[in-house]
C-alpha cells in the first residue's frame, strides 16, 4: 500500500504526515476538514482487508472501542471505508509513547513509572468493566502527553469481546506482542481481565528496568520464559524499593488466580511501593461480563483485604561475585528417568516473606548443550507432556530413540506429501503448534493451519537434517528443516518436536518452529 502524501485528502481529512506504522497499517497525522481538528487517521493495510470477514470484525471492534468513555483511553471519532481501504479516526495525541520514552531514557524513576502504570490501569479497568479484554497491552500502545505524563491507552483495533469468540487478526496469527503475552494466551486458552493484568505487570517491569521481563534472543525462547521462568526481580537489575519485587512477582504469576484481582489493584500497589507505603484500599474485581474471571477461578482468590507491602529498606548492592549458587530439590526428570534431575540455580531473595497462597510446579531447565530453539521447545514440551488443564497427565513407558525419530520423519513425509490425513494420525488430540506466525492448540486447529499452508503453496518436499533425539516418556527430536515449493523460494528453519505415547503409539504433542 502506497503511503498517502501530505496535502492529499482521504476520508474527509487532509493528510499532514505519517505518525506511525504497525502490523495493522499506517497511522497518519491529519486534519478533519469538517471540524478543522487534528486527528489520528489509521488506514488498514490491504493484506488485512483481504482476510474474509475482516471488515465485519473491524466494524464490530470499532464500535466496542468507541463505547469506552474514559480519560485514559484514546477516544474513537469514527470509521469507514474509502477506495477499498478501511480507516479509523481517533483523537490525535501530541506526545510520545512509553516504548520510545524507555528507549530514550533507559528506565524511569520509580515514582514516574508507578504513576504511568496507575493511569494505564484505570483505563484498563474501564475496558474490563465494559466486558472487553485488550490483549495487546505494551509500552508502544501507551501514549504520553503533557508535562504531567497524561496516559492514553490506544490500539483497541486488537481488542476482543471475549463472548464473541472472534479475533481481530488474520486467521492463525497471534493477537498481541510476545514480550508481554500471558501464559494462557500463549497456550491458546481462554483469557479474561487478568490477562491484561499480566501484561500490565510486564509494562511496569519495563518502565522500572528498561527492558521487557522475559525478553530473550528468539521468539521461542521468550515464549518458554513466559511459560516456565520465575518472574524477574526488579531489584536484581536496578536500585528500587524491594516492595516492587512483590508487586512484579504477583502481577506476573503464571496462574491467573494468583495475580491481582484487577488492573487498578496492581496500579495502587505500584504507587504504594514507590512511596514506601502500604495499600489501604481493599482489592476488588471490577471486570464484568465476559471479561470477568470464571466462577471457578474467582473462588480461588483470597478474601478482599489490603495488600501488604514490605517495609522500605535499602536496595541490595550487587557485586560481580555476589551470586550464591545453592542446590534445590530435584524434580522428576523429563526423559523418563534416564537423565539428570534439576541442576543448581542462582539463589534470589524472597520478594515477600508471607507464605505463598498456592504452590505451583515450575519447569526445570534441561541440562543439554543444544540450540536455543531446542531449549525453548523442551520448556514448552514440559507443559504439553506433564500438564493438561492443570492436572498431571499420565504417560506410559518411555519412547525409544527409533520411535521418536520415526515420528519426526513421518511428519516430514506427511507434510511433504501434503497429506493432512496422515498428519492427523500423527498428532495427539491436544497437540500444540508454536511458530513465529502464531500458536494453536488441538488437532483440528493445528490441521487447519497446515491445510491453509498446503492450499497456498505447492509443497514438493519437507526435508529434515541434523536431527537430534532424546528418548524418554516425553521424547524430543529437533533439527533443521527445508520446505521445497514449486515455483517459489524454499523455506528454511529449525523445528523441535515433543513426542509422547498416545493410544499405544508415538505421537507428536508439540511442534515448535523458527524460520531462518
Amino acid at each position: 500500500m502506497e503511503d498517502l502524501r501530505p496535502g492529499e485528502r482521504f476520508a474527509n481529512c487532509r493528510i499532514e504526515a505519517v505518525a506511525g506504522r504497525g502490523g495493522m497499517g499506517v497511522v497518519y497525522r491529519a486534519v478533519e476538514l469538517a471540524l478543522e481538528r487534528r486527528v489520528a487517521l489509521k488506514v488498514v493495510a490491504p493484506e488485512n482487508v483481504a482476510d474474509e470477514g475482516f471488515a465485519e470484525r473491524f466494524g464490530r471492534e470499532v464500535r466496542l472501542a468507541a463505547s469506552i468513555d474514559h480519560p485514559n483511553v484514546v477516544p474513537v471519532y469514527g470509521a469507514g471505508e474509502q477506495d477499498g481501504r478501511l480507516y479509523l479516526l481517533m483523537r490525535y495525541v501530541d506526545g510520545t509513547d512509553l516504548h520510545r520514552l524507555i528507549a530514550r531514557v533507559g528506565r524511569l524513576e520509580p515514582a514516574r513509572a508507578a504513576a504511568i502504570v496507575a493511569q494505564l490501569a484505570a483505563g484498563l479497568d474501564a475496558a474490563h468493566a465494559s466486558g472487553l479484554v485488550h490483549r495487546d497491552v505494551k509500552p508502544a500502545n501507551v501514549l504520553l502527553t503533557g508535562a504531567d505524563d497524561h496516559v492514553y491507552l490506544t490500539d483497541f483495533g486488537l481488542t476482543v469481546e471475549v463472548s464473541s469468540g472472534t479475533r481481530m487478526t488474520t486467521t492463525g496469527h497471534w493477537i498481541g506482542s510476545v514480550d508481554y503475552m500471558a501464559p494462557e494466551q500463549l497456550r491458546a486458552e481462554p483469557v479474561d481481565a487478568r490477562t491484561d493484568v499480566y501484561a500490565l505487570g510486564g509494562v511496569l517491569y519495563a518502565a522500572l528496568t528498561g527492558e521487557a521481563p522475559f525478553r530473550r534472543q528468539t521468539v521461542p525462547q521468550t515464549i518458554a520464559a513466559h511459560l516456565g521462568d520465575r518472574p524477574p526481580l526488579p531489584t536484581a537489575r536496578v536500585p528500587v524499593d524491594p516492595a516492587f519485587d512483590a508487586v512484579i512477582a504477583r502481577a506476573l504469576a503464571k496462574d491467573p488466580a494468583d495475580r491481582y484481582r484487577s488492573a487498578g489493584d496492581l496500579g495502587r500497589a505500584a504507587v504504594a511501593a514507590a512511596r514506601g507505603e502500604r495499600v489501604t484500599e481493599g482489592e476488588r474485581v471490577v471486570a464484568r461480563g465476559p471479561a470477568a474471571p470464571s466462577e471457578e477461578l474467582t473462588a480461588k482468590l483470597p478474601p478482599v483485604a489490603p495488600v501488604r507491602v514490605p517495609a522500605r529498606r535499602p536496595a541490595p548492592t550487587r557485586r560481580a561475585d555476589a551470586d550464591v549458587v545453592v542446590p534445590i530439590a530435584p524434580r522428576a526428570p523429563l526423559n523418563g528417568g534416564r537423565g539428570p534431575g534439576t541442576p543448581p540455580v542462582a539463589a534470589t531473595p524472597d520478594p515477600d516473606p508471607q507464605p505463598p497462597r498456592r504452590r505451583h510446579r515450575a519447569l526445570s531447565p534441561v541440562p543439554f548443550a543444544i540450540s536455543a530453539l531446542i531449549v525453548a521447545a523442551l520448556a514448552i514440551a514440559a507443559v504439553v507432556a506433564l500438564t493438561g488443564g492443570g492436572s498431571p497427565r499420565a504417560v506410559s513407558a518411555s519412547l525409544s530413540v527409533d520411535e521418536i525419530r520415526g515420528a519426526a520423519q513421518d511428519f516430514a513425509a506427511a507434510y511433504g506429501g501434503e497429506d493432512a490425513d496422515a498428519l492427523s494420525r500423527l498428532l495427539t488430540t491436544d497437540v500444540r503448534r508454536v511458530a513465529p506466525d502464531g500458536a494453536q492448540r488441538g488437532r483440528s486447529t493445528v490441521l487447519a493451519v497446515y491445510r491453509r499452508q498446503f492450499a497456498a503453496a505447492d509443497v514438493q518436499d519437507y526435508k529434515l537434517d541434523d536431527l537430534q533425539v532424546v528418548a524418554g516418556a516425553a521424547g524430543r527430536a529437533a533439527g533443521s528443516y527445508t520446505v521445497r515449493r514449486a515455483d517459489r523460494d524454499d523455506i528454511d528453519g529449525r523445528v523441535a518436536f515433543g513426542v509422547v505415547r498416545e493410544d499405544g503409539r508415538a505421537k507428536i504433542a508439540l511442534i515448535a518452529t523458527q524460520t531462518e
